[in-house]
């Protein structure tokens, strides 16, 4: 027992480091309101978590802590893309003004265990594990979305926890219902447990299917559980919103991956219902955006119709559809927070969340504007552009699969996005600016934009790295 439990510890390093990174950051940020303290020993964990998932094994695919966690492929892309949003945050963190110095211990602790449920969350074999890691993501986030002495924040948080409770119950009730069902939450037994259900029990495993669905939906701002992100985006500070926008919808698809092969017997009457929910969220959350006038609320949409995208690579139900959606997660990792990067940059210089306040930027920080209009394109899909790729893979994955339709419903809002994008863009070029004076951002969002910018050009030109590394990841055993 000894020896399995030594064997799992050394596969979860990275946890481990993030874990003890909180507990000392939170400590140096009560001791002192200095920041810098607090942000080493952030940087330290982030860092030290890299380097032990280098060395993390990657093919135990069951076994660790007795069998509730797995260390394959797919949990392992999931780590390393949390660890690039951790690092890539913790830069904007540094270079923005809304967070005050005092607050930065607390901050960047909440901020690593939200690092530490979003592993546990795409790791987990487990549904009770699942669960913890999701309410660990999900507790720690209440608390960011609300961290600024401001009104608006507050009750940003006030109602992002109470969806959060209805959707944490709900999966609660699902759960209960499907160890009622089959007497395990363990996922490999969940499998065998729901084949060998009788018809009459069919009905039961559908309503326990649907009420865990309801809390990932809820995650990962999927319709119609998407009510709570643009007030949450529009009350936090921007590095916040920037995490939210990332983190959580890669380690929630990872999980319900999982969980939907675990529920295999109940995927034909589920698959249905989600491919129209993909449509509605890509749908509504492109209309919506057009009539936005505030950069956090634009994101916000801009997120739920980029999540519309990712489902896609998950409903076809294909090993290509899964290396496409792996491939899209890695695109939306740079391009997204790269904009939120130049984002606050911005209100930064203007102390205005307005898109006005992006009018003229070309002529007050012409580098700042072209990596701006950089991630826009890409996220419309622009060739040659990292965002071209994934959506290339996504609705390529949708024809594949025999389902033109979708893919269409895909590629047609991604012209509806187009033009709340190039909107953006052309405040940059074509209007004339409400101030003469220069922006020159902080040093840290210039290290953030030009890590994403480099990101976004060189794997759209040369993607082959980074459909290997897909192709590696995607082991899951399809329905």
């Amino acid at each position: 027992m000894n020896a399995l439990l030594l064997e799992s510890l050394n596969a979860w390093w990275p946890e481990l480091l993030l874990s003890a990174g909180a507990l000392l950051a939170a400590v140096a940020g009560a001791m002192t309101k200095r920041a810098q303290p607090a942000m080493a020993i952030a940087w330290l964990a982030v860092l030290g978590a890299a380097a032990a998932l280098r060395g993390a094994p990657t093919d135990q695919a069951g076994g660790l802590f007795f069998g509730v966690i797995v260390c394959d492929a797919l949990a392992c892309a999931i780590r390393w893309l949390v660890v690039g949003m951790l690092a890539l945050v913790l830069l904007m963190i540094a270079g923005s003004r809304e967070v005050e110095g005092w607050l930065r211990g607390e901050y960047v602790s909440l901020l690593l265990l939200v690092g530490v449920g979003l592993m546990l969350m795409a790791e987990a074999s487990h549904l009770l594990v699942a669960y913890v890691g999701m309410e660990l993501v999900s507790l720690s986030s209440y608390a960011l979305v609300g961290l600024l002495d401001d009104a608006r924040s507050a009750e940003a948080s006030l109602k992002y926890l109470l969806f959060g409770a209805l959707a944490s119950g709900l999966m609660l009730f699902g759960i209960s219902l499907l160890f009622g069902l089959t007497g395990t939450l363990d996922f490999a037994q969940l499998l065998a447990a729901c084949r060998a259900l009788s018809a009459g029990a069919f009905g039961a495993l559908l309503m326990a299917s649907a009420l865990l669905l309801a809390g990932l939906a809820f995650k990962i701002s999927m319709v119609p559980f998407h009510f709570w992100t643009p007030d949450a985006y529009e009350g936090a500070p921007i590095p916040v919103a920037a995490m939210l926008s990332v983190g959580p919808k890669a380690a929630g698809m990872a999980m319900l991956l999982r969980l939907v092969i675990a529920l295999t017997p109940a995927w034909d009457a589920l698959q249905p219902l989600l491919v129209v929910l993909t449509v509605a969220t890509m749908t509504l959350g492109n209309l919506v955006a057009l009539a936005q006038s505030n950069i956090k609320r634009l994101l916000a949409y801009s997120t739920i119709a980029q999540v519309g995208y990712v489902l896609i690579g998950f409903v076809v139900n294909s090993q290509v559809g899964l290396v496409a959606l792996l491939v899209y997660l890695a695109a939306y990792l740079f391009m997204n927070l790269g904009i939120f990067a130049c984002a606050i940059a911005v209100v930064n210089a203007t102390g205005s969340e307005s898109l006005d306040a992006f009018r003229g930027l070309a002529a007050r920080a012409p580098a700042l504007a072209l990596w701006c209009a950089v991630f826009l394109l890409s996220l419309a899909g622009i060739p040659p552009l990292l965002g071209f790729l994934g959506k290339f893979l996504i609705f390529g994955s949708a024809i594949a699969a025999d389902q033109l339709w979708l893919a269409l419903a895909g590629i047609l809002n991604s012209a509806v996005a187009l033009y709340y994008y190039v909107n953006l863009i052309r405040l940059m070029y074509l209007v004339e600016p409400q101030s003469a004076s220069p922006i020159r951002p902080a040093w840290p969002l210039r290290v953030a934009v030009g890590v994403c910018g480099a990101g976004t050009l060189l794997l759209g030109i040369f993607p082959s790295a980074l459909i290997g590394w897909a192709r590696g990841s995607a082991f899951v055993n399809l329905l």
